[in-house]
């Protein structure tokens, strides 16, 4: 920003000296140097402050790595790279086979059970009815007893086993899109082995169809004039010669080199490192774009500046609009 205002500047003096035949001596050069430098500084100080100005803003959107939760061999994947998708489409199958195969080794052992729970109820309630009438030992009645509640707790462990090998075989088995949206960098093909383990490689990325956002970070010296509702206005990278009126919709007020983590070891927080310390850390904004876009073609993770107008000292807020469409029309040569 900086370098227009010296170059809007020396253009102007190349007028005044040229055009306008202003004798070229120490003293002209010298009060030229001072005037300018004493200028551009005091609008620079003024604009950075009350017309806060930050480059590093970007459209940001939410993205899910697509893992399978149970392991198997792909059986085939209908989806194709960067298609629309509605919630609940098939993104890939699983080969149903061992799937199957588990709930009908589950069934048959389940049924199993419940033949010895019924036969134990059986003998049980006979060897009690004998020990009721003098007959028979009561060791042989906690036996069947015993046996009895064991097929029991057998059937309700085998019946949570049978619980999630449907849930595998119907569910698990079966991925799809978790919401709106599409999928990029799928590598995943009929034939590869997913295993169920989050250290693998994502099969594919979901990009969800969620409305952007886009979020600019500000030096902080200039927080005082950022508060929601201010008006804003942003320029695209991809999008050259175009200023779009914006608002502020929210000061997350939390900086990245504040955060402190639990620590594995108990050790304190480290105080010495200053130089780690001693950086400022920008603080984001998000931004609302009140203009239309549908008409551009703006790329998900397009790049943007932002400039903020709280409303003070307008004659800068002019002097940065200015500024701002200039920087984008140099997008038409410089791709930033």
């Amino acid at each position: 920003m900086i370098e227009l205002l010296i170059m809007i500047y020396a253009a102007i003096l190349w007028i005044v000296f040229k055009v306008f035949k202003v004798p070229v001596n120490k003293w002209s050069i010298t009060s030229s140097v001072l005037v300018g430098l004493f200028g551009i500084g005091l609008l620079m100080l003024v604009m950075n402050y009350f017309q806060p100005y930050s480059q590093e803003a970007r459209l940001y959107y939410y993205t899910t790595p697509i893992y399978t939760q149970v392991d198997g061999r792909v059986m085939e994947v209908p989806v194709k790279s960067n298609t629309p998708l509605k919630k609940g489409d098939v993104l890939f199958r699983l080969d149903p086979r061992p799937f199957e195969y588990r709930v009908e080794s589950l069934k048959s052992e389940l049924e199993k059970l419940e033949a010895e729970r019924d036969r134990g109820k059986e003998e049980f309630d006979r060897s009690l009815n004998v020990f009721r009438n003098g007959g028979g030992s009561e060791r042989e009645v906690q036996s069947w007893r015993i046996k009895h509640e064991t097929a029991i707790a057998d059937i309700e462990a085998l019946e949570a086993q049978l619980k999630r090998a449907l849930l595998d075989l119907e569910v698990e088995a079966v991925v799809r899109a978790p919401t709106d949206g599409y999928v990029t960098q799928m590598f995943l093909r009929p034939g590869m082995t997913l295993v169920a383990d989050r250290q693998t490689i994502a099969g594919m990325t979901f990009v969800h169809a969620e409305e952007k956002n886009l979020v600019a970070a500000f030096s902080q010296n200039g927080m005082q004039n950022i508060k929601a509702g201010y008006e804003a206005e942003i320029t695209f990278d991809a999008i050259p010669g175009r200023a779009f009126k914006g608002r502020v919709e929210q000061v997350i007020t939390t900086v990245a080199q504040g955060q402190i983590l639990p620590s594995r070891t108990g050790e304190l927080v480290f105080f010495e490192n200053v130089a780690q310390l001693s950086k400022q850390g920008r603080v984001p904004v998000k931004i609302e774009v009140l203009d239309d876009l549908s008409g551009f073609q703006i790329p998900a993770g397009a790049k943007a500046e932002v400039a903020i107008y709280s409303g003070r000292w307008q004659i800068f807020a002019i002097v940065r609009r200015i500024l701002l469409r200039m920087k984008s029309w140099q997008k038409y040569v410089f791709g930033g």
